[in-house]
Formats: structure tokens, C-alpha cells, sequence
């Protein structure tokens, strides 16, 4: 939806973008620091998510950029591929991106069951929580969940007891205030405060404790020309376009980024009466910020809630908010980069510990499971997969249990057995679809029926049904001949198969039993 630029319009976007600036600068920081990559890969991505993405974005509210979910995924290919290979990924991740948005294929991205995405989202969560939590305590992850969680142990323990001041220590101190102030500010009454961001707040606090007690903990290290850090994506490595496993990485990505992505768009429009989103339109708007983002040496690039959230709580009017803040990340890095400088690296893993912790929604788990027990499972399959392998095999895992649960609920014979005690009647009414992999089950009914009553079958609410078991019917039909009186309505049946012989099919019969 369009909506007309006027002076209050761009006071409010001016001040949103404000905020988002201040939201998003430390969570590009932490998320390039978690990946392992240097500071300038978030911020770059900030910028071109602001810039690029908001000026072709189909949803002129929502807020781009690199996004705490793909942090496993960015590790993984970075350790079996290389930096140089997860760029060249994330090149490519574009230009898919832009084709799919061509050929309109940005809908079937939402086409993805709550439950795996609920699950994918807690399985990240947890992840993050696991290993930014070591970076907290100024130590260094491990590269899997038993593994983060046997050595944390030890990490808590040495950062605790005793105290005796150590980097472990330290760290541990500026994280837990970091949190804490995050918490604080979060319920504090006066919505007034809130305008400002509780991250932000946390930063500052923890980064004047850190200076003014000369903490000897790990500061951000950035160069005075922030600009001196651009690394162009070389040219060797564009050989390997057509590699399969290049090929598969910026398929994953694609698919991760994009369904992100969109359920944020839907969410925005959810939240806002001004937010329409273009889908198609916002699919090759990411693809831009994508391929642009990896031939700079930039992280991937999403739509993500907690910044177009905080982007609509501010009043945000038009696009114009959303590139405003990429220009303000923009002139802070060219003209303010040794500020940065100041900032305990615990305090920004303590924003992604908090960030993973917030990424486990509980209440969203309960709906899940109060809706449907086999959804849940579907929920809890994704989550422990993610877990225990990596993020795309637990998704395929997740996506095989769905399809499973699908496929065995469609194979479940749908019969309401009604009795009429005043006629001695039974009414079988069958409805939905019956294949000849269902036939042990429709057995199982017709073996039951009582063999003292009239039987009458149904089937005007039955959509289709296999020869094999139409023959099963016949047989089990005349099967009761003389013993017990059977009606099967066969007027649906014969529908579904408007070509078959039925004269021949029945025989004996000069037309089907009524």
C-alpha cells in the first residue's frame, strides 16, 4: 500500500529510523562476531539491508538485514567451505532469490507447517543461547550441542567459583548486567523510557562499567577507517558456481532466508492497517541486498521481526524510515568507527543469549501443542534434529516427519457407523478418500458390522476410491446375499470412475444396488 510522504509522515519516519539505528547497530556487531566473521560483514549487511532492500522492499515498513537464525548455517559452510565459498553462497543466494521472484514463486516460501517453523526457531534459539553464552564468559564455543553443553558447565563453574577476578570473571559480570538491563527496561511501566531501545541502554551501561573499571575483558577491534576492511569477493572463486555443494548451501540459505523472510512480511501486515506486502516483489528485493551483500563480503540478509517491530511501534509512515536507518549505520562507521571500539564483546553475545532465549516461544509451543498432539511431535522432532545435526538436516528431518504425519492421516478411513433401532437399520456413511492401502482398515470396519440388522453404505460424501477397494465391496456385498439385507449406494462411486464398465463389473446385476 502507498502511502502519501507529508511533513508529520517524515518527522515520524525520521525518528523511527532513529530507533532501528540504535536496535540494529549491536545486533549486526554480535551476529558477525558469532559467526566468526569480522565486525565489518554485519554492518555492511545492516547498511545494504537499509538502503537497498528498503528502497525495492514490497513491504515498505519491514526492516532488512542479517538475522540471528542463520548464524548455524553461516558457521557450518564457513568450517567445511571457507569464507571465501560462504560469500560466493551468499552471491548466489541472490540471484535464486531474484529468480524466484520473477517466475512469482514467492508465495510457495510460506507454504511451510508453524510446527517446523516453530521448532526450526527454538532449535536455532537454543543453539545461540549455547554458544554465545561461552562468548559471554570470553570463551569459545564448541561445534556441537553436547559438546557446548558439557564444556559451558566447566565455563560457569570457572567464571563463578572462585571469584578472583579473572577475564572469565569480568566477562561474566558485564553479561549478567547486560541481561539484567535488558529485563529491567523491558517492564518498566512508563512507555516513555521505552522509546528508547533496551539494548541499546544495556550497551551503554555494560560499555562505562567495562571503560571505567579498565575491565580486562575482549573490546570490539575495529580500524579507524572502517572502510579499509571492504574484501570484495574474489574472483578465483566464482569457478566453483556450478559446485554442487555451493549449489546446495545457497539452495538452504535461499530457502531459510526467504520463508523468514516472508512470515515477517505477514506478520507486518498483521500489525500494521498501512502494511500490504508484495511478495514477489519483496523476494527479489532480498535477492538484490544478497547478491550485492556477498560481493562485498557482507552477511546474508532477511526480513526480521524484532527490528520491524520495533520500526511500527515507533509510528514508521513509509519505506523512507527503513532507509534512513542504513544511512545512519552508514555515516556512524565512516566518520565514528573507533567508538565502537569501547564496546565489551560479552555484552553483545549477552544481547544473542537473550535474543536465543526469546527465540524459544513457549507460549507459541503450547498452542502447538493443545492444537494437536501430532503436531507437536512435528514441533519436537525439528527441535532435537537441529540440535543434534545441523540446521538443514533437522529442517529435512522436520519436513519428512510432516509429510509422514500427512501421509498416514490420509490414509486413516474416515466411517461414521449411525444405528437405527427402530428400523434395525445400520448407516455406514464413508466419506473423504479410500486407496487400496487403506483396504486392511475398511476390512476391519465391514468384518464388525452387526449380521442381524439391515445394512445401508453411503457413499455420496466419498470423494474418490481405488478399484480395489470398489471390488472389495462388491464382494463383501455379495458375500450377504440371502442371509442379510445390504444397500450400498454406489451413485458417488460410479462418478469417480465414469468409465468403467459396470454392467460387466457386476454381472449378475442389471444396474447397482440402491
Amino acid at each position: 500500500m502507498k502511502n502519501l510522504i507529508t511533513l508529520d509522515s517524515v518527522k515520524k519516519d525520521f525518528l523511527a529510523s532513529i530507533i532501528v539505528f540504535l536496535i540494529a547497530m549491536p545486533l549486526a556487531i554480535g551476529i558477525a562476531i558469532a559467526c566468526g566473521l569480522p565486525i565489518y560483514s554485519g554492518l555492511i549487511s545492516g547498511i545494504i539491508g537499509g538502503i537497498i532492500v528498503g528502497a525495492f522492499s514490497g513491504n515498505s515498513l519491514q526492516v532488512s538485514g542479517p538475522a540471528a537464525g542463520l548464524i548455524l548455517i553461516i558457521v557450518d559452510i564457513i568450517s567445511s567451505l571457507g569464507i571465501d565459498k560462504l560469500f560466493l553462497v551468499i552471491f548466489i543466494v541472490g540471484l535464486m532469490q531474484i529468480i524466484f521472484g520473477l517466475f512469482s514463486l514467492g508465495k510457495w516460501f510460506r507454504a511451510i507447517s508453524p510446527a517446523i517453523i516453530q521448532g526450526m526457531l527454538a532449535g536455532i534459539g537454543i543453539s545461540i543461547f549455547l554458544s554465545q553464552f561461552h562468548i559471554m564468559l570470553d570463551s569459545k564455543p564448541q561445534n556441537n550441542f553436547i559438546s557446548n553443553i558439557t564444556d559451558l558447565l566447566g565455563v560457569i563453574y570457572n567464571s563463578v567459583l572462585p571469584f578472583d577476578g579473572s577475564q572469565h570473571h569480568h566477562a561474566c559480570f558485564i553479561g549478567i548486567i547486560t541481561i539484567g538491563i535488558i529485563i529491567l527496561w523491558n517492564n518498566i511501566p512508563n512507555k516513555k523510557f521505552k522509546v528508547i531501545p533496551s539494548a541499546l541502554m544495556a550497551v551503554i551501561a555494560a560499555t562505562l562499567i567495562a571503560n571505567i573499571f579498565h575491565l580486562n575483558i575482549n573490546y570490539i577491534n575495529l580500524d579507524s577507517n572502517f572502510w579499509s576492511n571492504v574484501e570484495f569477493i574474489k574472483l578465483s572463486v566464482f569457478k566453483d558456481v556450478l559446485n554442487p555443494t555451493i549449489l546446495l548451501n545457497a539452495l538452504i540459505i535461499t530457502f531459510i532466508a526467504s520463508a523468514e523472510t516472508l512470515l515477517t512480511s505477514n506478520a507486518i501486515d498483521k500489525m500494521s492497517p498501512k502494511s500490504k506486502t508484495d511478495y514477489n516483489k519483496e523476494i527479489i528485493a532480498q535477492g538484490i541486498g544478497n547478491s550485492i551483500s556477498g560481493l562485498v563480503g557482507g552477511l546474508p540478509i532477511t526480513g526480521v521481526i524484532v527490528r520491524s517491530a520495533a520500526n511500527i511501534n515507533a509510528e514508521a509512515q513509509t519505506r523512507f524510515a527503513t532507509i534512513l536507518h542504513g544511512v545512519w549505520i552508514l555515516l556512524f562507521v565512516t566518520f565514528f568507527p573507533q567508538i565502537l571500539n569501547y564496546i565489551p564483546q560479552a555484552s553483545l553475545a549477552a544481547i544473542l543469549v537473550y535474543t536465543g532465549y526469546k527465540l524459544v516461544d513457549v507460549k507459541a509451543a503450547k498452542y502447538i501443542f493443545n492444537l494437536s498432539k501430532g503436531e507437536f511431535a512435528i514441533y519436537v522432532i525439528t527441535l532435537v534434529s537441529i540440535l543434534f545435526t545441523n540446521l538443514f538436516e533437522g529442517i529435512l528431518i522436520g519436513f519428512g516427519a510432516a509429510l509422514a504425519k500427512s501421509f498416514f492421516k490420509m490414509l486413516e478411513v474416515h466411517a461414521t457407523i449411525e444405528e437405527n433401532q427402530e428400523e434395525n437399520k445400520i448407516l455406514v456413511k464413508l466419506t473423504g478418500n479410500i486407496i487400496f492401502l487403506q483396504l486392511p482398515q475398511l476390512i476391519e470396519i465391514f468384518d464388525h458390522l452387526p449380521q442381524d440388522k439391515s445394512i445401508y453404505i453411503c457413499a455420496e460424501r466419498l470423494h474418490f476410491i481405488d478399484h480395489a477397494c470398489i471390488d472389495f465391496i462388491h464382494e463383501w456385498e455379495n458375500s450377504k446375499k440371502g442371509t442379510q439385507d445390504i444397500n450400498v449406494d454406489w451413485s458417488r462411486i460410479r462418478r469417480s470412475y465414469p468409465n468403467f464398465s459396470w454392467r460387466k463389473f457386476h454381472k449378475n446385476k442389471n444396474k447397482p444396488t440402491h
